[in-house]
């Protein structure tokens, strides 16, 4: 039986220098698109300029400043009650990709006129992506001080709230900034391992509270719990809430979902007076921002279906920065839908040398299988697992288990996939395929009807194995 299962890694690629001392979600094929956020590697200095103001609807204003010359735009709402009691808390809203802080002003503004918080919503530089430094931390400091001098906002009540791009945003910036940030809440948010490498900058414990989805398919819960157990272990208090049957759309629970973020948010307080810790991001800014550039563009032209122009571009990215793990491993996807083995082997396997993931292992664990180096496959698939539990990798890793003969193993490993994902229908026709090699007829059937009603087209790829098997019979 031949299998085959490619798909694009997860880009999480935040690669950073300090001095003194992003992460990205970006998705495989089955999630819609969320551009790199790729450390720009330059210190900006900001200035502050005067801007014609905009009011919109229900009292919410659209202003700008410059940042070295360079127009950006935020949102703000101060409710009545700000304006006339003690200093109000402001809270940063970091928006989702491609949206504006609008986005999520409009959603909390009946909450801020009832707790009488001043609402900041900035667009990030790019709307697709949030990016360090190009859009924080010293750009958020320079809003946040701009705002202070307006209105009688507390200093030690400055929080921050993000969604899905805005959240491991805000993560990050509670991790840069823990003496200036007072708290941080995120709904639909992760970090990868490298940008978690920065809890190590914090002087203080930010307190974060995150709200996910259980169905979420953006940010998988284990991913989610990877990212709370990996800051809690760090010492920060991160509450989190999983929402049962949600999955990643903000809007229509906003009102729950800021509800429950604000009470988690409003009693914290720094305990002194905010500190801006400022960073030298230094190295090679022109380089990087090729590389991000020719990234980005690949990974459009990947999903747009241009093959041969996102390897162009992926080769670009690699020129420009040759330390770009994910460009390697998507250039090696895409070398593999055109079955170029060679090349794609290759480009794993230096994607894994830069930064191990388990997609990088996924696929290449698929290139041993197509070669049948049932042996390395399996190995393969063993480290993706080891990094992330997923349907697809003890689907993969039970096929490679049963072309090698050894059936119970697969066997446990497809249950274990149907455990995990109890709609990931290859799952369910590769164990019917096992089951019929066994002579067990009806489960065999059972498990091919579950399949075929997941997913129609599988009967393509797994009716002439069917046939083939029934004919040995």
């Amino acid at each position: 039986m031949a299998f085959q299962t490619f798909r694009y890694a997860r880009f999480e690629w935040p690669a950073f220098d300090l001095d003194c001392c992003c992460s990205n979600f970006v998705p495989d094929s089955k999630r819609a698109p969320y551009y790199m956020v790729y450390l720009r590697i330059i210190f900006y200095a900001i200035l502050i300029a005067a801007a014609p103001l905009t009011i919109l609807a229900q009292g919410i204003t659209k202003d700008s400043l410059l940042v070295e010359g360079k127009k950006r735009t935020y949102f703000l709402y101060v409710p009545a009650s700000a304006k006339t009691s003690a200093p109000a808390p402001l809270l940063v809203l970091l928006h989702g990709s491609n949206r504006d802080g609008l986005s999520l002003v409009e959603k909390w503004k009946r909450l801020a006129d009832a707790e009488g918080v001043i609402l900041l919503g900035p667009n990030s530089a790019d709307a697709s992506i949030w990016s360090v430094p190009r859009d924080g931390p010293m750009a958020l400091h320079e809003l946040v001080e701009a705002i202070k001098s307006k209105y009688p906002i507390n200093p030690r009540r400055v929080y921050l709230f993000g969604h899905s791009g805005g959240a491991g945003f805000a993560l990050l910036m509670s991790l840069y900034e823990s003496e200036y940030f007072a708290a941080a809440a995120i709904h639909a948010g992760a970090l990868d391992s490298r940008s978690l490498e920065l809890a190590s900058l914090a002087k203080r414990k930010t307190p974060i509270y995150i709200q996910v989805g259980t169905v979420d398919l953006f940010f998988p819960l284990p991913d989610v719990r990877r990212t709370r157990d990996a800051l809690v272990a760090t010492g920060f208090p991160v509450q989190l809430t999983e929402i049962p049957g949600h999955d990643h759309w903000y809007y229509d629970l906003a009102p729950k979902i800021n509800e429950a973020a604000w009470q988690f948010l409003k009693d914290k307080e720094l305990a002194a007076d905010p500190h801006f810790e400022e960073y030298s991001f230094k190295g090679q800014n022109r380089s990087s921002d090729a590389a991000a550039e020719q990234y980005n563009k690949g990974v459009k032209l990947q999903q747009s279906g241009d093959l041969a122009g996102a390897i162009a571009a992926y080769t670009r990215a690699i020129k420009s920065d040759p330390n770009t793990a994910d460009a390697y491993n998507n250039r090696g996807v895409a070398y593999l839908a055109l079955k170029d083995y060679a090349p794609a082997l290759a480009d794993f396997s230096r994607s894994i040398e830069l930064n191990p993931t388990s997609d990088a292992y996924n696929n290449r664990g698929n290139i041993y299988f197509s070669q049948k180096q049932f042996k390395e496959a399996i190995s393969d698939f063993g480290e993706s697992l080891k990094l992330k539990e997923s349907a697809e990798a003890y689907t993969n890793q039970g096929t490679a288990y049963e072309e090698s003969g050894e059936d119970t193993l697969g066997l446990a490993d497809l249950d274990q996939a149907i455990r995990l994902d109890e709609k990931f229908a290859r799952a369910y026709a590769v164990r019917g395929v096992i089951s019929l090699k066994r002579s067990q007829d009806a489960a065999a059937q059972r498990d091919f009807d579950k399949a075929f009603q997941l997913d129609p087209a599988l009967h393509g790829e797994f009716d002439p194995i069917i046939k083939q098997l029934r004919v040995k019979q």
